[in-house]
């Protein structure tokens, strides 16, 4: 059995996937769009994962295909359209966010200097 974490997602052998056919967990769709690489949900928890699916579908890089048959013809199809599949994968690009762990450090960051800065004023 391999098994592939999706932290290494962006291990050099995504670089030569063109679809990536996954379970709809955040941290995976994240680093496929900074990698500009289609996706096919397959699945997703629901509550935790469900409103990951019409992100992926609503920014055009990716949709969901609950059975077998339905991924092998979304495959299929895009496949058979390399400007179909170009525009997936621009789309990919378009809606990632590789900065965005960087923006929320440096958000919590601010909120705590703040929160400590109105607690010295406080006590003074």
């Amino acid at each position: 059995m391999y098994i592939v974490f999706s932290h290494q997602l962006v291990n050099p052998p995504v670089f030569s996937v063109d679809i990536l056919i996954t379970k709809a967990g955040p941290g995976t769709i994240a680093e496929a769009a900074i990698c500009g690489l289609p996706c096919i949900l397959s699945s997703y928890l629901p509550g935790q994962e469900e409103g990951n699916v019409p992100y992926v579908e609503e920014n055009g890089f990716g949709c969901y295909e609950g059975s077998p048959e339905g991924l092998a013809s979304r495959v299929e199809e895009w496949f058979a359209s390399t400007d179909m599949l170009e525009r997936i994968r621009n789309d990919a690009l378009t809606a990632a966010r590789p900065d965005a762990t960087l923006d929320i450090a440096r958000d919590l960051a601010d909120m705590v200097l703040a929160r400590r800065a109105d607690l010295k004023k406080a006590a003074a």
